[in-house]
């Protein structure tokens, strides 16, 4: 009686077709593994109350479901992976139903992904990474800011990704390149094009101190405003979103180009990890001066319980702290950022401190609470506020 077959040496056996689990994960596999196809499921609720505001008229308490996506995700012939996500939540409140992701990549180049379609790119460590991973329950408002031009969460672009190592060791840089479209959940917005490129370095890599050094660069190249004659927008919310209110709005910029560029430093310190990103902010005016705007924030991470961050090497980012066992993984943060976009007697200049808490139950799960102290600085009376946000996510 013949024995069972042995995959030949190098190779391991290939798993057989149908439907296999990675904890309540699925998992459809069909042709020996050219064919893959799981279900994806990211569910992000939020609630937050404003405090401490003096004037009338500011930003109101509510709930938001931030993120509510479904989709499914998979590879075809080993080398092409596509993936297709509806969003049901809201990027803003009252804002909910649109399409998130529709992409292909080809991963058959060693170390390098093309990539098109609608969605994430690789630019600015709060974009790089997956939004699962972020410390906080929203990205740096200089982020938003510099991502609606160009890049942003789900974009329509085509370009390439890649990573490589340095003398036979670990992967160590990391660079992406795309030209763009307009945001997929934006109708009418497919006129606008752009170029966004991020390249990163982890120069000091040892036990204990890892330091890594980048640039970011996006380039507005046209507007595509429609209806209305061609403009830029720049504005955020006051990273919490639980109101529609925007007191930072840089005004409606007639231009015929944007672009932005600067720096990005993140450094492991033992388990602390510390994070640096500073914008120059361009709009290139129809008519009167050139606007310049700036911004910037500082964040630090330090886990209570569990380990520490880890660098993911696809994408030069720090992914969260696994959770283990009980009681999972328990992580401080602490960010102050700013965000100037006054011009003349226009704009507003925004600036807030954030201090809050994550906990990861599990890998899927996550707890926070966070307090924000912020001040947004007009040409008429100026908007403090507090604020307290709590979110609950998970992600399949």
């Amino acid at each position: 009686m013949a024995g069972p077959a042995v995959a030949e040496e190098g190779n391991a056996t290939p798993s057989p077709d149908g439907l296999r689990w990675n904890g309540p994960a699925p998992t459809l596999q069909l042709g020996g593994g050219d064919f893959t196809l799981r279900p994806t499921l990211r569910l992000d609720a939020d609630a937050g109350s404003f405090f401490g505001q003096e004037e009338p008229g500011g930003y109101r308490s509510g709930v938001n479901i931030r993120r509510g996506r479904l989709g499914a995700r998979g590879t075809v012939l080993r080398d092409f992976s596509y993936a297709f996500t509806w969003e049901f939540g809201g990027a803003s409140p009252n804002d909910y139903g649109n399409l998130f992701e529709a992409q292909v990549a080809y991963t058959g180049l060693r170390g390098t992904t093309i990539r098109a379609g609608a969605f994430t790119l690789q630019h600015l460590p709060d974009f790089a990474g997956s939004s699962f991973d972020l410390p906080f329950l929203e990205r740096a408002a200089i982020s938003n800011v510099v991502g609606s031009l160009a890049s942003g969460t789900t974009r329509t672009a085509i370009g390439a990704e890649g990573n490589g190592a340095l003398g036979g060791e670990g992967a160590r840089w990391n660079a992406s390149a795309y030209v763009t479209g307009g945001v997929a959940s934006t109708p009418h917005d497919e006129r606008q094009r752009g170029l966004v490129g991020r390249a990163v370095l982890l120069a000091v890599d040892r036990p204990g101190l890892q330091v890594q050094l980048g640039l970011d660069a996006a380039v507005q190249l046209h507007p595509g405003t429609s209806p209305g004659p061609e403009s830029v927008r720049l504005r955020d919310y006051p990273e919490l979103r639980v109101d529609s209110r925007r007191f930072l709005d840089s005004g409606s910029i007639r231009a015929d180009s944007a672009w932005a560029a600067g720096p990005e430093a993140s450094v492991r310190l033992g388990p602390v990890y510390l994070e640096g990103v500073w914008q120059r902010v361009a709009v290139d005016a129809v008519s009167g001066p050139d606007a310049r705007f700036e911004g910037w924030y500082v964040q630090a991470l330090m886990p209570v319980v569990g380990p520490p961050r880890q660098r993911a090497a696809e994408s030069g980012t720090w992914k969260r702290p696994e959770a283990g066992g009980f009681p999972g993984a328990l992580e401080l943060a602490g960010r102050y950022s700013t965000v100037d976009l006054r011009q003349g007697s226009r704009g507003a200049r925004q600036s807030v401190l954030t201090l809050g808490l994550n906990w990861y139950p599990t890998d899927r799960l996550r707890l926070a609470a966070h307090y924000e102290n912020g001040t947004t600085v007009l040409d008429g009376p100026g908007r403090d506020f507090q604020a307290v946000g709590l979110r609950a996510a998970f992600n399949l």
